[in-house]
């Protein structure tokens, strides 16, 4: 179970996951990108060139390039199934670290702005950085290099415009008051009706008590 599911709250549920996009990887790919290079010089070299010493050189640096982006990479993807970008119907919350751990909770209502930072090559790719400014202890929360950082956004402000349980709770109380007031209403034309067949009452008392009771709708 995850951070956020096992701090979720009775009536609070997870609306939207933010994930970081894979430019998250850039090193790794930098150093693949690297060792691929030098990968190719030792093959040239050793192949075309017939140059035994620089070959082996080169090939020592695209087999160490190739490790560090291995190792780099796990330690990357540790670090991205660790980090939690979560919004509830309440809050935001941000949880980033697997031993050393630093959560940062902001509840809806205090978010005052979110801004999304991207460049043309973000832009193009698909990704980019939000920060949160809110009225509350927290104050800026910064989710970094994150997929499609609008939808984000919008999965926030959605949140804070959408109704509050409360209010569709207390919402619920007038409507069964109104719904009493006509049976009641009904139940007293009835009556009415009842004493003016029987000759209670005149017919011109009949349509007057009639019209008051309607009229009190």
């Amino acid at each position: 179970m995850s951070y956020a599911e096992k701090n979720l709250i009775p009536g609070e549920s997870i609306a939207y996951r933010a994930r970081y996009h894979w430019i998250f990887y850039r090193t790794t790919l930098a150093l693949l990108l690297v060792a691929a290079v030098f990968g190719l010089w030792w093959w040239i070299s050793g192949q075309r060139l017939q140059s035994g010493p620089t070959s082996s050189v080169f090939g020592t640096i695209a087999l160490a390039l190739l490790v560090a982006a291995v190792a780099h990479f796990f330690v990357k993807r540790i670090q991205a199934s660790a980090d939690e970008f979560v919004v509830t119907t309440r809050r935001v919350i941000r949880k980033v670290g697997l031993v050393a751990r630093e959560a940062q909770h902001a509840p809806i209502e205090k978010i005052q702005d979110i801004t999304v930072d991207q460049g043309v090559m973000a832009r193009f790719l698909g990704y980019g950085t939000a920060t949160l400014e809110t009225a509350s202890e927290t104050g800026r929360i910064v989710f970094p290099d994150i997929s499609d950082p609008e939808k984000f956004r919008s999965a926030i402000w959605g949140q804070a415009a959408g109704p509050a349980p409360a209010s569709a709770a207390s919402a619920a109380v007038p409507a069964t008051f109104a719904g009493s007031v006509e049976v009641s209403m009904a139940a007293r034309l009835v009556e009415l009706e009842n004493l003016h067949k029987q000759g209670l009452i005149t017919s011109d008392e009949y349509i007057r008590k009639r019209q008051e009771i309607l009229g009190s709708l």
